[in-house]
């Protein structure tokens, strides 16, 4: 293979996942170690749990517990956070794992008391407690969150969601008697939903509170069930409506939640239907689960399944089937795979086991006994050995060169016909125990792409900047995929939720350059996110747990090289990619557009451009235009004329200025309109903060009259020049276009987005200004 235009490549990190030690199999310094080794089995941990009583679901968390520990076959003793005798019966059983739900009253009672032991802690209210949590979850070992979202705030944290207990939840009687029915805590958007269900008489019950709405109190069973209770009343329901908490205790920054909640998965376990508010982990788990927005939304959608049994039973065994792996059992197995890597086959005869000491390698690793960095090149190559048809050496630290651009790590690809390459490595899954083919150099700027199909099982990784050229826990860009799910990401930090793609032929590509990642599938941008955590590294395209085939692989270095930097030194180039692009479209109102070219040059944000785009306007105003641009002289501001008129209501104007917008984020602004200084930076930290929205829009002061906030986009009630988008917006669904013909488009184009399943968040802060004329204290100066 050509140097650049490699034929294979690697790995990537899985987000959210071990971020133990990763350490390759102890090898000898010659071909002998590619040896198959006999290896032993660990028993399996001790470990301690700490349970925690909750007022809204009981002890749901401690008998889902015992009985994942009793399936699992793991050694297990139970007690309360307050239990006066817990540090004499912790010391008593001797646990390998101290195991603790929820956390803050036992960090509030014990501290550092047995910092001794290997820890770990189950936060199951994030991300409403975040503040809070953050502030002591480092006590632990090891975090697990139930909701993504909160995932950065902690210290090796990796999300764990809630689950439904088999042993509480499982299916009733086909006859149910019960219509509708909701138990939770009582919150005013659950109670206006609520509210609305009752006065239509879609809602039979409700559990929890408290109460105030008279109409929904009416129907309140009781103020607490136990959770069997609780399940008994979901076996007999037909449909369990979902309404998120709207109160964030610790959430100063209001990250939006990302997960599903404990409802949703028992519910469904007891053979209820759901039907539930949106969020993106929902779609991504559930993708058949129907969602509701609106109280209409909701109303509509209850009526039509309650009157068609058929429909609702298709919907509810679709979403049981998606959470048969959705158990305690599941949970408790990745939880103890990552904090102390069981099960798995770690032990190689003669090197000893570390279990309780938070040294233990994850699960399909052995301990190595040489400790040397891994990385080696090609003068390191010993004699070649054969390997299923291809001429393959053996490093001395367990990589195997495949040719003069790409190692192979460990004896799992194997050619086929046509070019096609095989990664084989067999059945294991887990943290890191991805292999392949990882590149011998390391790039800064570079582009992978591939064509894949997966076997039943498979799951492939494609990275780009892995920081460690062997290791696999370490950090990396990376592409996801396996029959489930797919995502793109940064080590625990998930860019994106794709579509799996199945089992046909994809073709990706994974590009990383100038602090711009790109995903492209079957030639269409998935997403492009500015991210530049990462400046360089290595490339890695590999699998794990089943077969995974690959063809017209090509890994292309994008920088230029040394040469020609150095011949073009002392050419001039464009100025460097802006964070934002703001797009001002004009005909010939010059004073207007004065006055808003003003408001955009006082903002504390300064990282833009700003292009004017005129709707070919007469001559002289066009001259008058250049006069205004030129006396600013700022090399942000730049100004473009159509070629000639279109005069439909600003719709090409904006167009151009789109596809000449270079920025992360996009603003559209009327010529006549401005912005407060404070504009920009709460908008692009909300987009920054929570990577799934899509967009985000202020208030709005308008025309010297009132304020436009209504929390929810709506006709007449937001105008374009509130929302903040993602550039990438354009591309994924609108083809970088705007694709209008009509007065209001500015209206179809969020309402266009929203249909989508484009996620968005009102931040309630009046600094667009409409009709800027009318607010002369705040442009004068």
């Amino acid at each position: 293979m050509a140097a650049g235009t490699a034929k294979v490549a690697g790995t990537a990190n899985v987000a959210a996942t071990a971020n133990v030690a990763a350490t390759p199999p102890a090898t000898s310094a010659g071909p002998a170690s590619i040896a198959v080794k006999a290896w032993q089995r660990r028993a399996p941990p001790r470990v301690f749990f700490v349970h925690y009583r909750f007022l809204s679901c009981g002890t749901v968390f401690d008998t889902g517990l015992r009985e994942a520990a009793d399936r699992l076959g793991i050694p297990a003793a139970h007690a309360d956070w307050d239990a006066p005798d817990l540090d004499a019966r912790i010391a008593a059983f001797r646990p390998d794992l101290l195991f603790v739900v929820h956390g803050r009253r036992f960090v509030k009672r014990w501290g550092t008391r047995f910092a001794g032991l290997r820890s770990a802690v189950w936060l199951v209210d994030e991300p409403y407690e975040v503040d809070d949590t953050a502030r002591w979850s480092g006590h632990f070992d090891v975090v697990f969150v139930n909701d993504p979202a909160t995932v950065p705030r902690h210290r090796n944290a990796h999300a764990l969601e809630v689950a439904y207990a088999p042993a509480l939840h499982y299916p009733g009687a086909a006859d149910r008697s019960r219509g509708v029915g909701f138990i939770g805590g009582g919150n005013p958007s659950r109670e206006r939903m609520l509210g609305a269900l009752a006065d239509r008489g879609l809602l039979d019950y409700v559990v929890g509170g408290p109460w105030r709405d008279p109409r929904v109190a009416a129907r309140c069973l009781s103020a607490n069930v136990s959770p069997a209770d609780a399940a008994a009343l979901y076996r007999d329901t037909r449909i369990v409506i979902n309404v998120f908490r709207d109160r964030h205790h610790y959430n100063r920054d209001a990250l939006p939640g990302q997960a599903a909640n404990p409802r949703v998965f028992e519910a469904l376990a007891c053979g209820a239907a759901v039907v539930s508010e949106p969020r993106p982990g929902l779609s991504t788990l559930l993708p058949e689960l129907p969602t509701f927005q609106t109280e209409a939304q909701a109303i509509s959608l209850i009526q039509r399944l309650l009157a068609d049994g058929a429909a609702r039973l298709r919907v509810q065994q679709a979403c049981a089937a998606r959470i048969r792996q959705a158990r305690y059992e599941d949970r408790l197995a990745s939880a103890l795979a990552i904090a102390v890597g069981w099960p798995g086959e770690l032990a190689e005869p003669g090197v000893a086991s570390t279990s309780g000491t938070g040294t233990v390698a994850p699960r399909g690793l052995t301990r190595r006994t040489d400790t040397r960095p891994t990385d080696t090149g090609p003068e390191h190559s010993p004699r070649g050995h054969a390997v299923a048809g291809i001429a393959l050496s053996a490093h001395p630290r367990g990589v195997m060169a495949v040719d003069a651009d790409w190692d192979s790590t460990g004896p799992v690809v194997h050619p086929a016909d046509d070019g096609m390459f095989v990664i084989d490595p067999g059945a294991q899954r887990g943290p890191a125990l991805e292999r392949g083919l990882v590149s011998r150099l390391r790039f800064d700027d570079v582009d992978l792409s591939f064509e894949a199909r997966l076997a039943p099982g498979a799951c492939l990784l494609a990275k780009v900047h892995q920081q460690h050229r062997i290791d696999q826990s370490t950090n990396s860009y990376h592409l996801l995929m396996s029959g489930r799910r797919a995502y793109v990401a940064r080590h625990d930090h998930v860019f994106k939720h794709i579509d799996p793609p199945g089992q046909e032929w994809t073709a990706w590509r994974l590009a990383a350059a100038n602090g711009v990642l790109t995903v492209y599938r079957d030639g269409k941008l998935l997403h492009r996110v500015r991210d530049t955590v990462l400046p360089g590294g290595y490339a890695f395209l590999g699998a794990m747990g089943g077969v995974v085939h690959l063809r017209a692989v090509q890994l292309t270095p994008t920088g230029p090289a040394p040469e020609r930097r150095r011949a073009h030194a002392l050419v001039e180039v464009r100025s460097p990619r802006p964070r934002l692009s703001i797009v001002t479209t004009v005909y010939d109102r010059v004073d207007c557009l004065r006055r808003c070219i003003a408001s955009v040059q006082g903002l504390d944000f300064a990282d833009y451009e700003h292009l004017i785009v005129a709707d070919h306007p007469p001559a002289d105003v066009v001259a008058t235009i250049h006069r205004i641009v030129d006396e600013i002289n700022d090399p942000r501001l730049g100004f473009y004329n159509l070629a000639e008129r279109h005069n439909d209501w600003g719709i090409a104007p904006a167009a151009a200025g789109l596809q000449r917008a270079r920025g992360d984020y996009l603003a559209f602004l009327s010529d006549d309109n401005g912005y407060t200084p404070d504009h920009f930076d709460p908008l692009i930290h909300a987009l920054q903060r929570d990577t799934a929205l899509g967009f985000v829009y202020c208030s709005c002061r308008y025309d010297g009259r009132l304020v436009l906030n209504h929390p929810v986009p709506r006709p007449g009630r937001i105008d374009l020049g509130q929302p903040l988008f993602r550039r990438e917006l354009f591309d994924v669904h609108l083809n970088n276009d705007l694709p209008f013909d009509m007065m209001a488009w500015d209206w179809h184009l969020v309402d266009m987005l929203m249909r989508r399943g484009v996620r968005w968040k009102h931040v309630d802060r009046p600094s667009f200004l409409f009709r800027l004329a009318q607010y002369p204290e705040l442009w004068a100066s």
